[in-house]
């Protein structure tokens, strides 16, 4: 990992996007231009909604609101697979395979401090469905995201079982960047539990999904009685071309090979650039 320093980081970006550039051609990449003006700090970030404020990154001239009801393309073809889905988390569950705390690994105490939880708290656990042994434990739902995404554009960004136990609370937090959208299909949905982003909350139907804005601001509490899971799936906003997603990809790894794959030093370095323009 490089030494951060606002000049060079600013200063890579810039050299990686006249590369970008030569590729796709400047009219491909006009927002992606304006994207690097804010990242960089040459721009100012827009007016916007004051709920929205995402850590890392705000991506110009695409559709911000906090949830999306248009329904995406995939939507129903997700939705169809519920039962073949339940079933493969039913077997993971009977199993106790492959759940881990999300609040642990190098940024643990950047996520208990964001979400307001002790770190290694078993009160919200994920099965990552990209890890090495998903495609045994779970063949139709790891085959069914690949058919369903573009594979080739690392969709899904995120792909998990999400489970929350009963009397957990995630706060008030918002995610990275507003290129990315994410959608919950409801798995196990007991009543008392709410997800709230922006201004509304909404709870979880089984077989049925959602999909909202992370980096508006959101939280997550769970009233009830019995484990809350679903499917998370994280995908890059639709709005974006694919030279777009190619290149926003290019320039985010500028960033990791500068900072590092830590969230948290990723935010630093990016607060620092935009502090020293």
């Amino acid at each position: 990992m490089t030494t951060v320093t606002g000049d060079t980081l600013e200063a890579r970006l810039n050299d990686r996007l006249s590369e970008l550039r030569v590729q796709y051609g400047a009219d491909a990449l006009r927002r992606v231009e304006a994207f690097v003006a804010l990242t960089t700090g040459r721009q100012p970030w827009p007016t916007r909604d004051p709920l929205q404020n995402p850590e890392l990154y705000f991506y110009p001239e695409i559709t911000n609101c906090p949830w999306h009801d248009s329904p995406q393309p995939w939507m129903p073809r997700l939705e169809a697979a519920t039962r073949e889905i339940r079933g493969e988390l039913d077997g993971l569950l009977a199993k106790q395979l492959g759940f881990v705390p999300y609040v642990d690994g190098a940024d643990s105490a950047y996520r208990a401090e964001k979400f307001q939880l002790e770190t290694m708290s078993e009160r919200w656990t994920v099965y990552d469905l990209y890890q090495e042994k998903a495609e045994q434990q779970c063949p139709q739902t790891t085959a069914l995201l690949r058919e369903l995404f573009r594979e080739d554009l690392g969709e899904p960004v995120t792909a998990q079982l999400s489970v929350l136990r009963p009397g957990s609370r995630i706060a008030p937090h918002c995610g990275v960047a507003n290129f990315f959208l994410t959608a919950h299909l409801g798995l196990i949905t007991p009543e008392g539990c709410r997800l709230r982003v922006g201004r509304e909350a909404r709870g979880w139907t089984a077989g049925k999904s959602m999909v909202f804005d992370d980096s508006f601001e959101h939280e997550v509490w769970h009233e009830g009685s019995e484990t809350r899971i679903v499917l998370l799936v994280r995908f890059w906003h639709p709005e974006l071309t694919r030279e777009e997603i190619e290149s926003v990809g290019a320039l985010h790894e500028i960033v990791i090979d500068q900072a590092g794959g830590n969230e948290s030093d990723q935010r630093k370095a990016l607060e620092g650039l935009r502090g020293s323009a």
